[in-house]
């Protein structure tokens, strides 16, 4: 009886010890993104719409790890160290001391609330077009600020209720607060606040960083003194008292 001759290209190489060192850091780096979503981490360093791409990258680098590990693809020493210099990103996001700020943690904890840019005229949460009037709720208050951002002339007149928090700078005119939530344009390190600028009808400002619900007219107004301010969008209010805290940060989807 003939032996039956096997082809070289069926026949599947035994994986090397660079397989396995190279399979290995793939696992590692994928497991390391891993615990960076699973932590919550990873908001330290980009927005939440990153979060199926980052998934996606794990998904990809484990598949490659496991093929590595098991001899199903090549590996060679060039490889291995570019494998080796990947691992280098992973382990500096671990040893960053972002942890030392207590309240970046508890951002990075909290809610991501996508601000929707694009919504029809017809669904405008909490608008009252009748009675000309914005109830605006926790959740929407960064879509109404874009809202009423882009289309401010449609809303001059309107009276507007909302819950925030105080905010102040220098270049606020005498009774002037911002009524404010925290926004996310990278991560949560350059976490900034904005909203929408109160004239307190008293000239009483509450106390920074309080929450505060206010009703008020949007109108047209001095933002800041007479000789270094500016015109713009004020809500002019009518009444200014307690609320309690909200949760969550924006960012725009």
């Amino acid at each position: 009886m003939s032996a039956v001759a096997v082809s070289p290209s069926r026949v599947r190489s035994r994986p090397t010890l660079l397989n396995r060192m190279e399979g290995c850091c793939l696992l590692l780096l994928a497991a390391s993104m891993a615990i960076l979503i699973a932590t919550g981490r990873y908001l330290s360093f980009v927005t939440p719409r990153s979060l199926p791409y980052i998934m996606f990258a794990i998904v990809v680098l484990a598949v490659l790890g496991i093929a590595s590990w098991l001899g199903w693809i090549t590996a060679d020493k060039r490889t291995l160290r570019s494998c080796f210099a990947l691992l280098v990103v992973p382990a500096l996001l671990f040893l960053l001391p972002v942890s030392s700020s207590q309240s970046l943690n508890a951002f990075a904890g909290s809610r991501a609330i996508a601000i929707q840019t694009s919504q029809s005229s017809t669904k405008l949460p909490g608008l009252d077009a009748g009675n000309r009037r914005i109830t605006i709720s926790d959740d929407d208050f960064g879509f109404w600020y874009n809202q009423i951002d882009k289309h401010a002339e449609e809303y001059i007149g309107y009276t507007v209720v909302l819950s925030a928090q105080v905010s102040t700078n220098s270049a606020l005119g005498k009774g002037q607060f911002t009524a404010s939530r925290m926004l996310m344009t990278c991560c949560v390190l350059d976490m900034t606040a904005f909203g929408f600028t109160v004239d307190a009808s008293d000239g009483t400002i509450p106390k920074t960083d309080s929450w505060v619900q206010v009703t008020g007219t949007l109108e047209r107004g001095r933002i800041g003194s007479a000789s270094q301010g500016y015109e713009g969008l004020i809500l002019k209010a009518s009444s200014v008292g307690g609320a309690d805290s909200a949760t969550g940060y924006f960012y725009y989807a």
